[in-house]
């Protein structure tokens, strides 16, 4: 097959060399291709590089096309500047190139811009999908902060979303057909689009029917790749996308640089053992020639990494581990769609789909078999799983733990994992004879995240998508996931969920190890990504790995189906890895509690019992060496190894770095907190925020205020504390709570630190508060008590605090609070018997986090020390002695305006989809606030 490769260039030098080297590496498919190159440059020495790549590759870079005079070219570091006699005066140049493929016959061009690096696979690869035109993906950040985007569209100029005719969308569906697409580019296939370019594969099949970059003179659209796709549709020409091989787009300065060292990587396997490399054969040829082989910034050289030896692993594979370690740094995959869908508020929900579990097992009951079939179980509706020889009694594991749930266990006598894929065959053989709806293929040492039992039937009900794609993360530990160069699955989507097809022929990878668990085409149908996380427990343990690499050694000694130097971390002594975070849901590594562990909670619980919840003269109380140990680890307040201050793990790792503090997360209970609590006395945190101008916010709001929040406390007493009595609130704020109680019939009291805020209750409501914070007692600063002294002396004020109330309630006081165990073991001593503990706090699992992230005003107030979600909170009233009787979420229709405009998927509303989304927060827990109503245990 004979191929033209055509760029129309101008560019500067240090690109320009960059794409060259790329182009040379590519690998041909048949012949050897041809370059044409139109040099449009006004700069000597690129056009000198053009000139040197031709005296490289005698007879295959054919005479180079002139370009007409240069049209102005505006471009700097935030994006590029194409005025429209530029754009098609690019036009064409790349017709100019078709003209010449066409007379010349070749069997197809490759036009591809020259801000390009290629992957050396990509014109083979391009070659391989056998389509008339296609191009292959890259990705750009077309503003510097803005989102990173591909190269190709669905409709129009630039749609992302795909329409039916006639189809009316809200703005929040198209996002999530946005994100969908988006999404869906990320899995390795081949995908039909409606526009494309910049690195595109044309037969010549479309060049004869006349395809070509010309103006459509009754089409507005911008770009000439449009004015292209618009005609390649008009011959009927279908336009498919290949991203198998992403390439890199060199749009900025650090695009560059970042090229440079994975060129200067990848020079380094083919020139380190040897000097005649095409690069040191130029220099030494043109020794007085700037040698911008490497870098032209001399500023900031790019240097090659250092090896001891040159690796010896698969070109393909080394080379796309070597593109992915120099893009993935700048390059976020978007997080999953989570909002309501325009279906789901107003769509009955479908009938529950079938789902099937397939698995073979081969001696897992020593391992994590268990936990994956307790946790599969909650959401299969039958499972076949093949035995493969075990003699530790798997088989039997199986059948005890998927009672009730139809099994089909098939029994191999003789074990047959040295042939995989006839393994995966037989796999497949006997679901299929199942009549499957949905196949979920699982490893016996895989297992969901444990949301995923909630959302798979609603996932599997609102697709359209034949093959559903996961990310998977190999746990190193319990706690933790391997994330290096060698160890990468967690950044890409895999298929383990398919709707099987009987009409469809699947083709298996024909190989003995690392065939696939499904056949090889299934990426052909119909995909889709998910967000729900696999955890891969099949290194966790030294032991585990040790065996596994000995079996690797054993099957692929000579790593032909593998990556060698992958096999050989295996043994890494200090890998990198990350905490893994679970969804509240559940704690990461529940397995029983060490004698160890059991003396560290004894520890805690007796520092909860004595220790007080304000040290207001004393910031480091005395603790003894061991106590410390308990809470900080190594080193206190030392962000490494400090210790969960819910939970006493140590699998703890930086939340969020902010300007003035940091807060931590737990990776076993979810807390997130700040990492100096212990060092902070919160009351100087309050005097500085609850002053005189937040009273006059609070005053501002009032009516919102009193009825949002004071009558909605009062709501819940009748509810849960019908029969009235004693009432004691800690934070009375301005005094709106205490009133409407006091209207109601409760003899009550409240506790305020801020003078401003008790002066305020005074003047509007005339209620008088105590002075001082909750510490057992009531605890005064300097100003506060040398102010209630004065107050005393004219009048006599009759307020005092009884130790027996029916209620207690604390309104968005727990997230103040250093020591919540302690305070709230001490208001249980408040309670009488059978009294009731009213709270709320904000919810860290919120709709408010979810559309702010890391800048959510809930994660940024200073004062707010931890941040609780539904899981903590209980882990928390347990610890204290408490148990929830109730506990929802609450969000407010005031304020979702500005949340649906802060959250990136989300667009305007009618009062139908507001009411419904709303319904939706509430159901699942993502409310603003987080309350509760607790009892004593």
């Amino acid at each position: 097959m004979r191929i033209l490769i055509g760029s129309p260039i101008h560019q500067k030098p240090e690109t320009l060399v960059l794409f060259l080297q790329a182009l040379e590496r590519l690998d041909a498919p048949d012949v050897l291709p041809d370059y044409l190159f139109v040099d449009d440059n006004d700069n000597p020495i690129s056009s000198q590089w053009l000139v040197d790549f031709a005296n490289r590759l005698p007879g295959r870079v054919l005479p180079l096309l002139k370009g007409l005079q240069q049209v102005e070219n505006r471009s700097d570091e935030h994006t590029h500047y194409w005025p429209p006699a530029l754009v098609w005066k690019v036009a064409g140049f790349k017709n100019r190139l078709i003209d010449y493929a066409l007379q010349h016959h070749y069997d197809a061009l490759f036009l591809v811009d020259s801000d390009l690096v290629l992957h050396s696979r990509t014109l083979c690869r391009l070659v391989e999908t056998e389509k008339d035109i296609v191009s292959e993906i890259f990705w750009t950040r077309w503003q510097p902060n803005g989102t990173l985007l591909p190269q190709v569209w669905l409709s129009d100029e630039y749609n992302l979303f795909h329409r039916e005719e006639g189809e009316v969308l809200s703005a929040e569906e198209q996002a999530h057909r946005e994100l969908h697409f988006i999404h869906q580019l990320h899995v390795p296939g081949l995908y039909e689009v409606g526009g494309l370019g910049a690195c595109t594969l044309i037969r010549r099949r479309a060049l004869v029917a006349g395809v070509h970059f010309g103006k459509i003179k009754n089409v507005s659209f911008w770009g000439e790749d449009r004015h292209f796709c618009i005609r390649a549709a008009a011959y009927g020409f279908p336009l498919f996308v290949d991203t198998y091989y992403p390439a890199m787009h060199l749009y900025r300065e650090a695009d560059r640089i970042k090229a440079e060292q994975l060129l200067s990587t990848l020079n380094y396997f083919t020139s380190s053992a040897s000097t005649d490399h095409p690069y040191y054969l130029n220099h030494a040829e043109h020794p007085d020639t700037p040698d911008y082989s490497l870098s032209y910034n001399r500023s900031t050289p790019s240097s090659a990494p250092k090896f001891s030896e040159p690796p010896v692993i698969p070109d393909h594979l080394r080379e796309s581990a070597v593109f992915a370690k120099y893009t993935a740094d700048s390059f976020a995959v978007p997080q999953a769609f989570s909002g309501p869908r325009q279906s789901e508020l107003h769509t009955p929900a479908a009938s529950k789909p079938k789902l099937t579990l397939s698995m073979t097992v081969y001696n897992e009951a020593d391992c994590k078999l268990a936990d994956v079939l307790r946790s599969h179980r909650e959401y299969i509706d039958e499972a076949v799983i093949i035995d493969d020889g075990s003699h530790d009694g798997s088989g039997e594991l199986c059948r005890e733990l998927l009672k009730g749930i139809p099994l089909r266990l098939v029994r191999n006598e003789t074990a047959s994992f040295t042939n995989e894929v006839e393994l995966r065959k037989q796999q497949w053989r006997e679901t299929v004879a199942s009549s499957p709806e949905w196949i979920l293929n699982m490893d016996a040492d895989e297992m969901f995240e444990s949301r995923f039992a909630q959302g798979v039937h609603s996932l599997l009900a609102g697709t359209k998508a034949d093959t559903i794609c996961f990310r998977l993360y190999d746990m190193w530990s319990s706690t933790h996931y391997r994330d290096d160069d060698y160890w990468q699955a967690h950044r890409y989507y895999r298929p383990f969920l398919i709707r099987y097809k009987e009409e469809f022929s699947y083709k298996w990878k024909e190989q003995a190890l690392h065939c696939g668990r499904f056949p090889d085409n299934v990426l052909d149908l119909p995909s889709e990504i998910s967000n729900y996380r696999i955890q891969h427990w099949g290194w966790y343990t030294p032991a585990i790995r040790a065996a596994k690499f000995e079996r690797y050694q054993l099957l692929d000694p000579n790593a032909r189906y593998g990556w060698k130097e992958q096999y050989e971390s295996i043994l890494d002594a200090n890998p990198r890895l990350t905490l893994w975070v679970d969804q509240d849901n559940k704690i990461v590594g529940d397995e029983p509690a060490s004698e160890q562990e059991d003396i560290e909670h004894e520890i805690i619980t007796e520092v909860a019992k004595v220790a007080s919840v304000e040290a207001v003269t004393d910031p480091e109380p005395e603790i003894k060496d061991e106590i410390k140990d308990v809470f900080y680890g190594k080193g206190k307040g030392a962000e490494l190894g400090m210790k969960c201050k819910l939970c006493g793990s140590s699998d703890t790792g930086v939340f969020h770095r902010y300007e003035r503090f940091t807060l931590m997360g737990c990776g076993s209970c979810g807390l997130v907190f700040r990492n100096d609590v212990d060092r902070i006395q919160p009351e100087e945190l309050i005097a500085e925020i609850y002053n005189v101008n937040w009273v006059a916010m609070r005053d501002s709001a009032a009516a919102s205020t009193y009825g949002d929040h004071a009558l909605f406390g009062l709501m819940l007493l009748e509810m849960f504390s019908p029969g009235k009595g004693r009432l004691l609130e800690i934070g009375s704020g301005t005094g709106e709570f205490i009133h409407a109680a006091l209207q109601s019939g409760w003899n009550a009291v409240g506790i305020e630190p801020s003078i401003d805020s008790r002066a305020y209750a005074k003047d509007k409501y005339d209620v008088d508060l105590i002075p001082g914070y909750w510490n057992g007692e009531i605890e005064e600063d300097a100003q506060t008590q040398e102010i209630n002294e004065a107050q005393n002396n004219e009048e006599d004020t009759d307020l005092s605090l009884s130790h027996q109330y029916e209620a207690v309630a604390c309104w968005h006081v727990l997230e103040h609070i250093a020591d919540p165990i302690a305070f709230l073991t001490d208001l249980r001593e408040q309670l009488q018997p059978d009294g009731t503990l009213y709270m709320t706090v904000p919810n860290k699992n919120s709709f408010t986090n979810e559309a702010y992230g890391a800048c959510s005003p809930l994660f940024t107030e200073e004062d707010h020390l931890y941040h609780y979600s539904e899981h903590t909170l209980t882990l928390l009233l347990a610890k204290s002695g408490l148990r929830p009787i109730a506990m929802f979420t609450r969000q407010l229709s005031s304020g979702l305006d500005d949340l649906l405009q802060a959250h990136p998927l989300y667009g305007e509303l009618d009062l139908t989809e507001r009411m419904g989304l709303l319904a939706k927060l509430q159901g699942e827990k993502r409310g603003h606030e987080l309350c509760c109503v607790a009892k004593a245990i």
